[in-house]
């Protein structure tokens, strides 16, 4: 799946609240709903939304569906996160570079102007 199939998925509150239940132990629509307080066919839209994301994987034992969180599938997801955080980090870190220099040569410009007109007057 996507990071961006993932991200979609976990952008719904009530999507964060099924994985968040499923960590605690498998469980049926039945549960989910009562847990959640959601209405079947939204929890049904919402566990559709999860699998297709690949975060929920559901198993049939007669007529129940028994759902479990696939947390594995957050890996690429942490990963593209983990390398957008560290670019920002190098981004932030170079643009201080580049300030301390440009701010270090204003300083050394503002003292080379000073003493020249020190010298000027001196002289």
């Amino acid at each position: 799946m996507s990071v961006q199939t993932t991200l979609s998925a976990l952008a719904d509150p009530a999507r964060r609240e099924i994985l968040q239940l499923l960590r605690q132990g498998i469980m049926n629509a039945g549960e989910l709903a009562e847990a959640t307080g959601l209405s079947a066919s939204r929890l049904s839209y919402h566990l559709r939304k999860l699998r297709e994301a690949g975060l929920v994987t559901d198993s049939r034992d007669g007529t129940t569906i028994w759902y479990e969180p696939n947390l594995t599938m957050l890996d690429d997801t942490i990963v593209w996160l983990k390398q957008l955080q560290r670019n920002e980090a190098v981004s932030k870190a170079s643009g201080y570079a580049k300030r301390s220099v440009t701010r270090g040569a204003v300083r050394l410009d503002s003292q080379k102007l000073a003493a020249r007109e020190w010298n000027d007057e001196g002289a």
